[in-house]
């Protein structure tokens, strides 16, 4: 624009005809206005310019910096004129908080534009607590307690074959919950655990085969006069108990004499059919017989005989 003004200054002092100065005024008018309008876009690409742009900044390395206010008080228009909406301005060294302002004739005031960080620190901090008397919920939001709300007005349970059933205000949970809450049949259960133990109330068969066998381990060691065995029925598998008398029953007979002075011939407990079958105890040492008697006695041999008060047990297997 200088260079213009010095070439109508210049033209002017050179030629005072009327018409030459206006023809030197129209066309440097013409030549402003057309300065005027191609100032529309600063920067790169002054040529590209949107078509709904009134002014078009572009640059690379370069920024738009707002005019620099100090700003005490948002609600103090501070600048020249009359207040209008939409001014823009920053705040950089004034007691308002820093940043970009924006003038709002609605609010009557400078509004500040919020970033992320002003966001999060507009969130009120919350702290809830709820508490539960009887059926009753009461929830209290920053100190301030809200009614209470019944929630439950009546919960029943019930279990029918390992089924939970919740029924609430009248309406049954469905489908039901599947738990275990009792075992039988030699199983107990106890805080939901299930253990051996327990009495059978049904037939009951463990079968094993020869890749699946049975066995028990940690066996005490028994006592052959006072324990009883468990035997085997043939053919059905089943358990029995025989106690150690009734086996000792089974598998032989004895019987004990305390013998006369002299006494050499004693009677066994049961028929003679094997004479190796017969065992002679005198005072608890293991001695011979000469040879029986008939089928029911033993004689023992020489010189063998016995004197008054000799403990003599005969023990015969069957």
């Amino acid at each position: 624009m200088k260079h213009y003004k010095k070439l109508y200054i210049r033209i002017m002092k050179q030629n005072n005809s009327r018409t030459l100065k206006m023809l030197v005024i129209f066309t440097l008018g013409s030549l402003f206005i057309g300065h005027l309008q191609a100032q529309n876009k600063l920067g790169n690409n002054p040529t590209v310019v949107a078509s709904g742009s009134l002014l078009e900044l572009e640059s690379l390395s370069k920024g738009l910096r707002l005019p620099r206010i100090q700003l005490d008080n948002v609600s103090v228009w501070t600048l020249d004129g009359s207040p209008v909406s939409g001014m823009l301005i920053f705040n950089e060294t004034g007691a308002a908080a820093k940043g970009m302002y924006y003038w709002s004739t609605v609010d009557a005031k400078w509004l500040r534009l919020a970033n992320s960080e002003d966001l999060a620190n507009l969130i009120i901090p919350t702290t809830v607590s709820n508490t539960l008397t009887g059926n009753t919920l009461t929830t209290i939001v920053n100190g301030v307690s809200a009614l209470g709300v019944d929630i439950i007005k009546n919960n029943a349970l019930s279990i029918v074959n390992g089924v939970l059933t919740s029924t609430v205000n009248g309406v049954a949970s469905s489908p039901g919950l599947q738990i275990l809450a009792a075992a039988d049949n030699g199983l107990t259960a106890t805080n939901g655990k299930v253990q051996l133990g327990g009495t059978l109330i049904t037939p009951t068969t463990i079968k094993t085969s020869s890749v699946n066998t049975f066995s028990l381990q940690g066996i005490q060691t028994g006592d052959i006069s006072t324990d009883s065995l468990l035997v085997i029925v043939p053919g059905t598998g089943v358990i029995r108990k025989l106690s150690a008398t009734g086996l000792e029953t089974a598998i032989y007979k004895s019987i004990t004499y305390a013998s006369a002075d002299g006494q050499k011939q004693f009677p066994t407990p049961v028929t003679i059919t094997d004479p190796k079958k017969i065992q002679v105890y005198r005072n608890g040492i293991n001695i011979e017989f000469m040879g029986v008697i008939g089928s029911g006695t033993i004689d023992l041999e020489n010189p063998a005989s016995c004197y008054v008060d000799d403990e003599i047990k005969i023990i015969q297997s069957k």
